[in-house]
């Protein structure tokens, strides 16, 4: 039976890049991601704090082209009909970064691998019970050995055998669209637009595409396909800027519907085990915040392992997670509370999920 040091379900950035400086610091790492990287994936947007990040992990490489384009300014129609204006020229760190999130989060995982991590791609993982030698880790075909596992399968995956509890903030969900332009490049800003069902985010992606993503409440999604879609295209009419920067486009002949709701594991460590990134606490996905807590969650898992033991790590991210859900719910509150034109319609008038991050102010 193989034995690591540590095993780890889920290749997305949290997950990847504690492989990643786990395997460089010496420890025998299993990665293991469900996909082969073959699907899109969502969550485009990083704030320019991103680079700082992956030159600190020496990933610097990947805040350029093919993997992402620069974002200089965001544009936001949110508590009035005048946009409003951010631009990033302000920011020590340079342009925000739309990034296509398949090619970069399969670049990180092919990092992890060449720093020494095992890859083990199209894997679904689980976890068996403990003991003293370590956690089961049942693979496709055979079983492993681990002495610590790390859930870092984002906020959907569930448990996978171990004790971990979620909480969730709220309903939403995503209804997304790509987008081919007309002709030429499409807008290199993030636009933003609140809208009586929610609010509509709008990216242009390095492939030269753009993604338009409608974040919602689940119940006001219509369940069948054509019906979804007219709704969909209903609520981007509503629209200003984001209509404005898809002028000339084909309409899209489906919608995808992806998990959006804010939560945080109540359960996300205990002895010989840890949850991290996005199963640790998920804000917007649309945001790009995540992906700066998830990267910082490996970063500080693997300092913080090189000085204490599982359980005083276990108790660290408890702490850091209760303080981060508390000021998030704080700025929720009053990013929401700016936006009142809409207060009657369902969505707004319940006040639910979590917002784009990239609004608050700094």
């Amino acid at each position: 039976m193989i034995r690591y040091d540590i095993a780890i379900a889920g290749a997305g950035p949290a997950g990847s890049v504690l492989a990643l400086l786990a395997a460089r610091a010496g420890y025998r790492v299993l990665l293991a991601e469900r996909s082969r990287f073959d699907n899109p994936r969502f969550g485009e947007t990083a704030p320019p704090e991103l680079r700082v990040i992956l030159a600190r992990v020496g990933l610097e490489h990947l805040a350029q082209p093919p993997f992402c384009r620069e974002a200089p300014e965001v544009l936001s129609v949110w508590g009035g009909v005048e946009p409003t204006s951010r631009h990033h020229i302000f920011s020590p760190y340079g342009a925000a970064l739309h990034l296509d999130r398949r090619a970069f989060d399969e670049a990180l995982a092919l990092a992890a691998r060449d720093a020494g991590a095992d890859l083990k791609l199209g894997c679904a993982v689980r976890f068996g019970p403990q003991s003293p030698e370590g956690h089961i880790v049942q693979l496709p075909g055979e079983h492993a050995r681990s002495n610590f596992a790390i859930l870092a399968a984002g906020r959907a995956a569930g448990g996978l055998g171990l004790p971990y509890v979620r909480h969730y903030l709220d309903t939403n969900v995503g209804v997304a669209a790509h987008f081919s332009p007309p002709a030429g490049n499409f807008d290199s800003r993030t636009l933003i637009e609140a809208v009586p069902g929610g609010w509509i985010y709008f990216a242009a992606l390095p492939s030269n595409t753009a993604i338009v993503v409608f974040v919602t409440s689940a119940s006001l999604v219509p369940s069948e396909r054509r019906a979804r879609l007219r709704w969909w295209l209903e609520a981007l009419a509503q629209t200003n800027v984001v209509r404005k920067a898809l002028n000339g486009c084909r309409l899209p002949e489906s919608v995808s519907v992806m998990d959006a709701r804010g939560s945080y594991a109540k359960s996300g460590g205990g002895e010989r085990w840890l949850a991290v990134g996005d199963a640790r606490i998920a804000p917007d996905p649309l945001c790009g915040q995540g992906i700066i807590w998830a990267i910082d969650d490996a970063v500080s898992v693997v300092e913080l392992l090189g000085r204490s033991g599982w359980h005083a790590l276990a108790e660290e991210m408890r702490a850091r997670t209760k303080h981060e859900v508390e000021r998030y719910l704080v700025d929720r509150s009053y990013v929401y509370s700016s936006e009142k034109r809409f207060g009657s319609a369902p969505f707004w008038r319940s006040a639910p999920g979590h917002p784009p991050i990239y609004l608050q102010e700094t």
